[in-house]
Order: structure tokens, then sequence, then C-alpha cells
């Protein structure tokens, strides 16, 4: 055996593959950073995401979840680095403090969206585009079935029947939260707009807060008299057991089969005669950093993911993401999406009614005094004249100290279905 011939072959052999492997094309790397971190979120991202990448085979998609906890943190701290992530996903209360960021979309994106969705991620004063909704959602009412309602429900007949379902401590009629950030507005806050009141619905945010916030808060103090006021985990383990009458919740919840058998969803809240009926609208977007250094398959994944089967096959996934932020494709498409209960019909068709909250870079900071003066309110502590005139005080010293910021960009602060479609 030539032993020495062999090893020569075989060295020319791997030189021979290495210059073969050097030749070819080196992947770049798409940086994502993204809030789907939860198992079965994240392996249904990763999915689509591993789809996209046999499409791009030049192209190597790099994810890094976050956390709510501290996700937003790192973003803001990222995004003003020399090297950011080339996407975010952002929710659409954030675009706005975000805005000096992110990069500027073309309208492209405009005609695949639903009407009733694609206000979000746009800048009022230029109608620049800034984010993509890629799923949204909003918190719809549930009703306990043995109370006889349904989309013709009048505020007169929720009120009535949620006082007879009243029996605590087995059963509660109506479900309020406080002292749980960010959702003491999800939870409340329609209960007002149903009311009459229009709290934070228009810019200057003190405008809302005016004498209509009286009546209408005099209004919700009925409903207080037969409601608990608790945590949103407390509310909906009280959902999951059949003891409450009403109350705004998740559509996460449609997941759970007792919930389904035991309560209906409206497709809008009953409300006042001259008021609507309408949840908060909330979603979920990407955006790409303003510096993103894989500018081209940046855009190139935003391409892909917005089209209503990529969403779909997130949502159906995923149940707590909601819904597809994008016009279904045929009826054919959006009935096998809303196929799985027939509650999932009228959340989808509430959360089309839902309201977009006005998108201020300091919106936070207004979220937290109406959430403290709400929760005085709940607690009997002051009235409903002492709660409106504290809020218009509060929202307008809000307004002076942040005149004039440099990064004041107001995005389209609110559009329901109604509005989108001309009615």
């Amino acid at each position: 055996m030539n032993c020495p011939r062999l090893w020569l072959g075989g060295v020319a052999v791997g030189m021979a593959l290495l210059a073969a492997c050097s030749s070819e094309p080196s992947q770049r790397v798409l940086r994502v950073w993204h809030f789907w971190s939860e198992p079965a979120q994240e392996r249904a991202f990763r999915a689509l995401i591993a789809a996209f990448e046999r499409q791009h085979g030049d192209v190597r998609v790099e994810l890094v979840p976050l956390q709510w906890s501290d996700g937003k943190a790192k973003l803001q701290i990222a995004l003003a680095s020399s090297n950011p992530p080339d996407v975010v996903h952002l929710g659409a209360e954030w675009v706005a403090e975000f805005a000096p960021a992110l990069l500027p979309l073309d309208r492209r994106f405009d005609g695949l969206l639903d009407s009733a969705f694609a206000p979000i991620g746009i800048r009022t004063n230029d109608s620049v585009r800034l984010a993509v909704p890629w799923t949204v959602n909003a918190r719809v009412l549930f009703v306990h079935r043995s109370l006889g309602l349904d989309s013709t429900a009048t505020w007169e007949e929720l009120v009535a029947r949620v006082r007879a379902f009243h029996a605590p401590p087995e059963r509660v009629g109506l479900g309020l939260c406080t002292s749980d950030p960010h959702n003491v507005l999800k939870r409340v806050l329609s209960w007002i707009w149903a009311a009459g009141g229009h709290l934070l619905s228009t810019v200057p945010l003190s405008i809302s807060a005016d004498s209509t916030l009286d009546d209408a808060l005099e209004h919700v103090r009925e409903l207080v008299s037969f409601a608990v006021v608790e945590q949103s985990r407390q509310l909906d383990a009280r959902l999951r057991r059949g003891q409450i009458g009403a109350v705004l919740s998740g559509v996460w919840m449609l997941a759970d089969s007792a919930v389904r058998s035991a309560y209906a969803v409206l497709p809008a809240i009953p409300h006042r005669s001259g008021s609507r009926g309408e949840s908060i609208l909330s979603g979920d977007c990407f955006a790409l950093a303003r510096r993103a250094p894989n500018r081209g398959d940046a855009l190139a994944l935003l391409d892909y993911l917005a089209a209503w089967n990529q969403s779909a096959r997130f949502c159906l996934a995923v149940p707590d993401a909601g819904f597809p932020a994008f016009r279904p494709p045929s009826k054919q498409a959006l009935d096998s999406l809303l196929v799985r209960a027939p509650q999932w019909r009228a959340a989808y068709a509430q959360t089309r009614n839902a309201r977009l909250l006005p998108a201020l870079p300091w919106f936070l900071d207004a979220e937290q005094i109406v959430e403290a003066q709400l929760a005085e309110f709940l607690y009997g502590r002051q009235s409903q004249q002492e709660t409106w005139k504290v809020l218009h005080r509060q929202l307008r010293n809000l307004e002076t100290e942040h005149a004039g910021s440099p990064h004041s960009e107001n995005l389209t602060p609110y559009q329901s279905a109604h509005a989108a479609d001309g009615r």
C-alpha cells in the first residue's frame, strides 16, 4: 500500500472541497427582535421564518425573543445604538414613542390592510407609515348565557340583567379592573365610552375630560354597585368558573371550552343612545430600524409577512394573537379562521369596531394618570365630578410639559370600522 500517495490524495480532495465552499456566497444575517417568546408563540413564528429562509436561501434570520417585562427598555437601547436590529416587533401603542428611530415605509402595504386597521402605524402630520400592523386584538365582552343578551341588547337591558345575576359571593354581576397597569384602561374605558364619555378619544387629551365625562361616570357608578373590582387574573378566573355575569377580556379566553360553553361574545358593547359600543383596539406591528444595516432583506421580510395567509396561520396556532390586520382574500379565507367557535366571529366584529387610542410619545404618562384617577373613582374615594376635573387638570399639565417636544409625532388617534367605511 502506498500510504503517502493516499494521504496526498485526501489532502487534495479536502482542499478542493474547501475551495468549493469558500466560493459559495456567504449568507446575509437579518436580525429580528420580537415578543413572541412564549413556547407556542415562538414555535409558530419560527415556522414562518423558516419558510422565509427557504425562499431566500442567501438570508439567515437571527431571531431574538424579548420579554414584555423588560423588552421595551432593551429595544430603546438597541435602536439608539450604531448596530440596531433590522426588524422590530412593537405594540401599536409604542409606535409614536419609537418614531424617531424607525424607518419611514412606503404605502404599498396599505392596500393589503383591512380598512379598520390601516390607520395603525401612520403618522398624522405627514401620513407617513412607520409600522405595519400584523395582528390585531381587543378586549371583547363576554356575557353569561343565562343573561339572554344578544347583539340587539341595549345599555338598560345589560344593566338590568347583570344586576339580577349579581348574588355574591357565588356570582358577581360585572368585572372591573384596578391596580393592574395597562389593563385598567382596557377593562374600564370602554364602559365610559358606552355610557357617553369621550375620555382619551380626542387630542388634546385634556379636552376629552369634560362635563360629558361627569355624566358618563355617573352611569358607570351604577355598574359598580353590582361589580367586583379586581385584577385581570382574578376576573379571568371567575370567567372560567362561570361566576361573573359580564366582563371584558381577551380572545385567548375562547381557547377554554368551559368559557365557550357558559358565555357568548357580543359583536358590540351595549351602550346608551347616541354612543357606540367600542372596545380598545390594539395590535402588534413590525417596523424597520432607521439605521437598519440590512434594509433590503428587512423589506423583503415585511413583504413576506404582510399577507393574510401568513398572519392567519400564526393566529390559528396562537389564539391569543387575535386576528390578521390584513384584508381577507375571500369569504372562505375568513370563514376558515373564524370557524373554530361562533364566539370568534363576534370577537372579530368587535375588534373591527374597536377604537384606536391616541398614539402620542408620552401616552403612557397619560395612561398612568387616568388609571390612578379611575381607581380613586371605582373605590369610591372621589366623586365623578372630582374625577373628571382632576383628570382635566393633570392631562392639561402633562400636555403643557410636552409642548414643543422634538419627538412629538402624533399618529392617527382614532378610527373605528364605522369611520373607515364612511358610515
